[in-house]
């Protein structure tokens, strides 16, 4: 059995990475290289000699803090250097270094100021790159170049090797690329303008657009039906991309309202979607951005190994509820609401409830592994985040109860754009992918 790579979502987003700056003719045959530091503060790098118009997620290294290869093909010759770079500069998780031949040239020119090889032509150059410092010349692979880049980048976010190309950090793996591209055109408008007469931006100008390198973050609430594919895909996408750390809250729905009601104030907000639409008319989220998200049904757990139960019809549910030693659920989830009123409805409430093990947040399928219970009752998603239970099946259809969920902003954070775009992530088509993998579905129509 193959053992899942991990980092999935990184892997991908570093590859994506990758494919556009040969798209874009920024790297040529085998050059250039990219990393991402991870979550475990380990680094995906691409491998030495790839191509980074074909490199896949299989091919991609793994080095730590210091530049050693833990795992995967062997890293790039300059994975010392996306290291010294990486540690110099703890708002960064993306380092892209090019050979591109506009940067490149200029790198090779004479006169150039050391503290500040390109002049700011352009408004944009001087948001996405700032200042560019000229490193001294250093054989390729000559490990003596990261003291001299992890000095540097302390102040700088780009670097210029000297004959060389260069080197771009940034929060994420999209800021990464937009800003080595910035550099590349302003290369080229620099050699354009060589020997004739024209301005740049005055200092003053410069500095009122110079880039920032405070970390940002959003706060996120979201109810535990959706953690899975928040955990293993979503987030780690989000922030590879976008370099926006993501602070979450995850709890069932009524706990999140009771913090909200407290006086919690999420940026977005992931619950179920009758409770948002009573937030949005109260003006605790903004109306205007709420959007059906996803929804689940409720499934039945065994421990792993433990023989199946049939709940395939309403008359086998019932026999396995009431034949169990203990059936967990819990009561302030969507889920565990719903699965009360059902008993009620069958009229086994009294018999299940005398011996059922209620659990009062969280995942109910741990009540299996630690022998409280023999059967869990939970939403099929929040029973898939314990990899130790076995879904036995979904509730029978005539007995089936779906939760929707959507999602919104909060109205104190309606006007930022980085809730806005976590909001835009969590409801573009391929998250849908996501849930799906999760045990979730498309929201009703």
């Amino acid at each position: 059995m193959t053992t899942p790579l991990a980092h999935p979502a990184g892997r991908a987003a570093l590859v994506a990475t990758a494919r556009a700056l040969a798209d874009r003719s920024l790297v040529h045959g085998r050059t250039g290289n990219v990393s991402l530091r991870t979550g475990d503060g380990t680094i995906l790098i691409t491998p030495t000699g790839a191509d980074l118009a074909t490199v896949r997620p299989s091919d991609l290294s793994v080095i730590d803090a210091a530049g050693a290869h833990l795992e995967g093909p062997p890293p790039s010759k300059e994975a010392f250097l996306h290291a010294a770079v990486l540690r110099a500069r703890p708002d960064a998780r993306a380092v892209v270094h090019t050979h591109s031949p506009y940067a490149a040239a200029v790198s090779c020119l004479d006169g150039l100021d050391p503290d500040d090889a390109l002049p700011p032509l352009t408004a944009y150059y001087a948001m996405r790159v700032g200042r560019l410092p000229l490193l001294p010349y250093f054989a390729p692979g000559d490990v003596r170049l990261a003291a001299c880049a992890e000095e540097k980048a302390h102040a700088h976010a780009a670097l210029l090797l000297r004959h060389h190309g260069p080197v771009v950090a940034a929060p994420g793996l999209d800021a990464a690329l937009e800003a080595v591209e910035e550099l590349e055109q302003t290369a080229r408008i620099h050699l354009l303008l060589r020997g004739t007469d024209h301005s740049c931006l005055t200092e003053r100008q410069r500095t009122a657009l110079a880039p920032s390198h405070l970390p940002v973050s959003v706060r996120l609430f979201s109810a535990l039906a959706i953690k899975k594919a928040l955990d293993e895909t979503l987030l780690e996408a989000f922030t590879s991309t976008t370099g926006i750390g993501v602070d979450g809250v995850y709890e069932p729905t009524n706990v999140l309202l009771d913090q909200i009601e407290a006086g919690a104030r999420p940026d977005v907000l992931v619950g179920v979607t009758g409770a948002l639409e009573k937030l949005a008319a109260a003006g605790v989220l903004d109306a205007s951005s709420l959007r059906p998200l996803t929804r689940v049904g409720i499934g039945v757990a065994v421990p792993r190994g433990a023989p199946a139960v049939d709940v395939s019809t309403a008359d086998a549910l019932v026999r396995a509820l009431t034949s169990a030693r203990s059936v967990a659920y819990s009561r302030t989830g969507a889920s565990g609401v719903a699965f009360a009123a059902l008993l009620e409805r069958l009229g086994i409430a009294e018999e299940v409830n005398s011996r059922a093990t209620v659990v009062q947040k969280g995942f109910t399928a741990l009540a299996l592994t630690d022998g409280r219970a023999d059967l869990a009752v939970q939403q099929l998603s929040e029973l898939r985040f314990v990899p130790d239970a076995h879904i036995v099946g979904p509730l029978p259809g005539e007995v089936q109860h779906y939760t929707d969920l959507s999602v919104a902003l909060g109205a104190d954070a309606a006007h930022r754009p980085e809730p806005a775009a976590l909001l835009r992530h969590l409801t573009a088509a391929p998250a849908q992918d996501a849930y799906r993998a999760a045990g979730l579905e498309e929201p009703h129509p």
